[in-house]
């Protein structure tokens, strides 16, 4: 089996800023020598994701999770080892000379996952070369350019066309070597009921869905003509979840996290316009409702979220519904409201790109604002009667608000506005809260591993951890347990990673030789498994006891040498009626439990 150099592991790691990698996803901040944020391997309100620049590795304190640059882009993405050295070494500019490995290092799943990354790259590579080099291409081009949308725009979204012919893409795959039942698997071409393969977005100009770090992983297609449906997308695949994907996000990426906002609008060509008009920071959920999942990634990413819908009556109807997901997080949200019947595609045709930055910056408001605004529709609001109906109908969109600082706060603003008693308007709210706001569980990424909680970690694997935390400070503390505990470490993963330190101490090893090899070393024994760098970011990131005196490290040893002892113990009492053949023999089981309980209690 191939396998990477050292030296290509140590460049590739060398060239990845760790912070820079995980800001992309989190959105981290300054906590003494640590950064801190949303962890992106659980839900959670409050931060326990912890990150260190010094030590280069990041823990999570809520679930468990740690490691290194590998392990995140491993962990998150679903990737191998080796692709993850090709992805990080892409993403750092550093060219490996023949790639990182063949396929045999990868598991079947992986093999097919790899082909359908490889798939949707060509297949977007086609299209937009159809797009905007070929007469096939035309038709979509002069669609694109008559929505007022420049080459420069189309090209960084990477917009094609497929050609309106049943097997293009059938073909240009199956030339390729691809597997076409995996392509279907993939959404990226259909199959007949008869066994034909066909075309999944002939005639219909194609926008490239990325993942967050950019890798295409389906597409959008809408028709030009009067074909229908009007809009094709990609189903749901290994690759595709368009509950967990925004359109735009991998272009908008580095805009949010320096205006620490986020734009959502509704349609693939409002995000278009939106951004060619100033606004970087757009994104549109995928022809679905937007989810959880959107939510919780928004919240790890920025601080604010200015929802922009279209100015119907549904469009504002879907604004509430997303404001109310939003609402569980630390976000300050607010609503861009348009012109009825208008979009921000139609908005900024009609009023160009100045006059809308002017809207963005000028006319946004408040979430009570926005239902204030909303439920006055259609109101006389000079009549007592409609002023009650319009109060108690507010009344009833801020009990559906989970946030009760948010609640309060908006009670209090609705009693001034009225000049009615905050306590009047609490006795007329609705008792029972709506949970809408509430973020619901969400599925995990397929490659996260749920993570017991600490809450309940025996005290013997607390020891184990403090023992290896003990020996990550010096040669000598490694000498002294090796010498008194050996390999009797009741974890396995433990066992592994003292073996591991015990092979590079040797018994003449100084402090400065062991600060120099032993970090290098436990990282790249590491690197490949995911379990162990998860344990050993956590053992890292620990906090070292004040005093590691030999007194202290021998109270480690023997909360482990007693657990042993007790499971023995266990272990005969369990074998005393199964194996004793005569009472003679059970008594000499009974006075050897005896003896081990005794020396048990005497630690």
């Amino acid at each position: 089996m191939p396998r990477i150099p050292d030296e290509v592991i140590a460049e590739v790691k060398q060239a990845t800023d760790i912070v820079d990698l995980i800001s992309e996803r989190v959105e981290l901040k300054k906590q003494g020598h640590r950064l801190v944020g949303l962890c992106p391997f659980h839900s959670e309100n409050s931060p326990s994701f912890s990150v260190s620049p010094e030590k280069g590795m990041y823990h999570c304190f809520g679930c468990g999770a740690g490691g290194n640059v590998f392990t995140f882009v491993m962990e998150t993405e679903g990737l191998s080892f080796p692709e993850t050295i090709e992805r990080l070494a892409t993403r750092a500019n550093i060219a490996i000379e023949g790639g990182v490995s063949g396929d045999e290092e990868l598991s079947r799943d992986q093999v097919l996952r790899k082909q359908m990354r490889d798939a949707h790259r060509v297949v977007a590579d086609l299209y937009h070369e159809v797009l905007m080099k070929t007469e096939a291409g035309e038709v979509g081009l002069t669609y694109l350019q008559q929505r007022g949308l420049e080459e420069s725009t189309i090209g960084q979204y990477k917009i094609g066309y497929a050609p309106d012919h049943r097997r293009f893409t059938v073909d240009s795959l199956e030339r390729r070597g691809f597997d076409l039942e995996v392509m279907v698997e993939a959404g990226l071409i259909s199959k007949s009921r008869s066994g034909e393969y066909f075309d999944r977005f002939e005639g219909r100009v194609v926008f490239p869905i990325a993942d967050r770090d950019g890798t295409i992983v389906g597409f959008s297609g809408r028709a030009i003509d009067e074909r229908q449906p009007k809009y094709v997308n990609t189903a749901d695949t290994p690759l595709f979840n368009k509950s967990e994907l925004l359109f735009g996000f991998s272009q908008a990426r580095a805009t949010m996290r320096k205006q620490k906002r986020v734009l959502l609008v509704e349609g693939n060509v409002d995000v278009l316009q939106v951004a060619q008009a100033g606004t970087k920071e757009v994104v549109a959920s995928l022809g679905t409702a937007f989810s959880s999942q959107h939510a919780r990634a928004l919240a790890r990413m920025v601080e604010e979220v200015i929802i922009c819908y279209d100015g119907d009556t549904a469009g504002q109807e879907a604004t509430m519904k997303v404001v109310r997901l939003l609402e569980g997080y630390p976000l300050d949200v607010q609503v861009l409201m348009l012109p009825e019947k208008t979009d921000p595609d139609d908005y900024i045709r009609t009023n160009g790109a100045e006059q809308w930055r002017k809207l963005v910056e000028s006319e946004r408001l408040s979430v009570l604002d926005f239902m204030n605004r909303t439920l006055r529709r259609g109101k006389n609001m000079n009549r007592e009667g409609e002023r009650i109906r319009f109060i108690e109908s507010m009344l009833v969109e801020i009990s559906k608000t989970d946030n009760s600082i948010r609640r309060d706060l908006y009670v209090k603003k609705l009693a001034n506005e009225f000049e009615i008693p905050v306590e009047t308007l609490l006795s007329r709210m609705p008792k029972t809260s709506s949970k809408e706001a509430v973020p619901q569980p969400v599925r995990e990424p397929e490659p996260v591993r749920r993570r017991s909680s600490k809450a309940n970690e025996p005290r013997y694997v607390k020891a184990e951890k403090l023992l290896l935390r003990a020996m990550l400070s010096g040669p000598e503390r490694v000498r002294f347990v090796r010498d008194r505990l050996g390999l009797s470490y009741q974890d396995e993963v433990h066992r592994m990673l003292a073996t591991a330190l015990y092979e590079i101490v040797s018994e003449d090893m100084t402090h400065e030789e062991f600060e120099q090899v032993a970090p290098p070393f436990m990282e790249r024994y590491c690197d490949q498994r995911p379990d162990y760098a998860n344990r050993y970011a956590e053992i890292r990131l620990m906090a070292a006891p004040d005093e590691l005196t030999e007194e202290v490290l021998d109270e480690y040893i023997k909360v482990i040498n007693s657990y042993e002892e007790q499971r023995q113990i266990e272990r005969a009492k369990r074998e005393i009626g199964q194996d004793a053949e005569s009472i003679v023999d059970q008594a000499s089981k009974l006075q050897e439990l005896i003896t081990r309980s005794r020396r048990l209690r005497e630690r």
